[in-house]
């Protein structure tokens, strides 16, 4: 078996990566003119997220060496990313992006915001769940996007103050 594995923070060979039609559902809740930071490349070498953003028209920075576990750019304005499906990273992210405190949206699987953690952790008066229609879809290894994703995803907004109407895309 091919190894998968694209880095030293995962356990197992599960990365998915988040092609451009998911940004595309939430292109419209971002400000124009701030400086994005992917942040969870985690070393990650497959992952097209930085420039699918950028083919958006989104000012992004990012690289697969910052980890957002140990690094922080200088400036920046917001963060948007999809976090680590595997629960002890998410846990990691979940409170390093609450000591930041900067704004964000990221993908999480909607189970997620139901769990212990998830409401311990979060600052929940500064958060909002964006629901897609549907299930988002996911790029396994490289391979081209299948739409077979057995599990619903949603994007958490944090100090975004969406209106209502915003809140499904």
């Amino acid at each position: 078996m091919a190894n998968f594995k694209d880095s030293p923070h995962f356990e197992v060979e599960d990365q998915y990566y988040t092609p451009i039609e998911n940004w595309a559902k939430i292109i419209h809740l971002i400000p124009k003119n701030v400086l994005i930071w992917e942040s969870c490349m985690l070393n990650a070498t497959k992952s097209k997220s930085i420039e699918n953003l950028t083919s958006l028209g989104l000012n992004v920075i990012g690289n697969t060496k910052w980890d957002m576990l140990e690094y922080e750019p200088e400036n920046y304005d917001m963060i948007i990313t999809n976090i680590p499906f595997e629960t002890k990273i998410k846990q990691k992210i979940l409170k390093r992006l609450m000591e930041i405190g900067k704004p964000f949206i990221i993908i999480m699987n909607s189970c997620n915001i139901h769990s212990n953690y998830f409401n311990e952790i979060m600052d929940l008066d500064n958060t909002q769940i964006i629901t897609p229609r549907g299930k988002l879809h996911y790029v396994k290894h490289g391979e081209e996007m299948k739409k077979n994703t057995s599990f619903y995803s949603v994007f958490v907004a944090y100090k975004m103050n969406l209106k209502n109407k915003d809140l499904f895309v």
